[in-house]
């Protein structure tokens, strides 16, 4: 099994941009922001990368609840919430994000492309 390395778009020529979340979600009808997502939006010629992270309020309550999320686990399971928790922490390192692509002939592409410019 292979390990996880993960690159950054912008050193793989890709430049970053922002959406609100008001332009997000009227972008995407099927990929609406929730009060727990955090994106990065990444352009280059061929297409438009999107990296779903969680934000910070889901880290702050998953600190605080720990203790409790073990109990309702049980504590034989401590090491896999413990490695939950450090993949929640470095979402990046360790791939725990979703990511979606957008080609550059779609019709979402040129909207974004026009919004951005």
């Amino acid at each position: 099994m292979s390990e996880y390395i993960y690159k950054n778009p912008l050193d793989e020529g890709y430049k970053s941009f922002k959406l609100t979340k008001k332009q997000h979600n009227q972008l995407f009808k099927h990929r609406q922001i929730k009060w727990s997502d955090k994106y990065e939006y990444y352009i280059n010629k061929y297409g438009i990368l999107l990296h779903r992270f969680y934000n910070w309020k889901v880290i702050i309550l998953n600190t605080i609840f720990f203790p409790i999320i073990v109990l309702l686990n049980g504590i034989v399971n401590v090491k896999e919430c413990c490695t939950e928790m450090k993949k929640l922490y470095n979402q990046k390192k360790y791939g725990y994000f979703i990511s979606d692509y957008i080609y550059s002939g779609t019709e979402t592409y040129e909207q974004i492309k026009n919004l951005i410019q």
